[in-house]
């Protein structure tokens, strides 16, 4: 198991916040790079199930498809588990459909892409039935801290 990104700092954890005021829910985890190294790693081995690089910045608060930046989602297992990991807000994206990835690999830059505030990875997880779960516990098995 790996970090999302190198010498990681938590932005903003799962749940409620207020962002400009407004109370929203926060459906995955905000991480940047202590070191501002802003490349993006695959925290377990897993295959590519989504790839989104066809991002347009100026669409980033117009149109949905544009609001999460460049993404992957890659299928990874845990526990004999199945989850979808959702890598948001890259600028930079290396994977493509349907590629394994291995635990550690640069999957992609992160970047102020999409509705965001600043440079930032997003990482928001699905079960098997891609229902949206607290990524919290499961990032906990590889950074306690979190």
């Amino acid at each position: 198991m790996f970090s999302p990104v190198n010498n990681p700092i938590i932005t903003s954890p799962y749940g409620w916040r207020k962002i400009q005021g407004k109370k929203q829910f926060h459906n995955g985890i905000d991480f940047i790079s202590g070191d501002n190294d802003k490349s993006v790693f695959s925290i377990l081995d897993g295959v590519c199930v989504y790839d989104m690089d066809d991002y347009a910045p100026e669409l980033r608060w117009k149109a949905k498809k544009h609001s999460a930046g460049n993404y992957v989602i890659i299928k990874h297992e845990m526990d004999g588990k199945i989850y979808y990991f959702r890598y948001l807000h890259l600028g930079e994206n290396y994977l493509s459909l349907n590629e394994k990835v291995t635990a550690g690999q640069i999957i992609g830059k992160y970047a102020d892409a999409g509705i965001s505030y600043g440079a930032h990875l997003h990482l928001g997880a699905l079960d098997e039935k891609w229902q949206r779960v607290n990524p919290t516990p499961l990032i906990k098995q590889i950074l306690p801290e979190a």
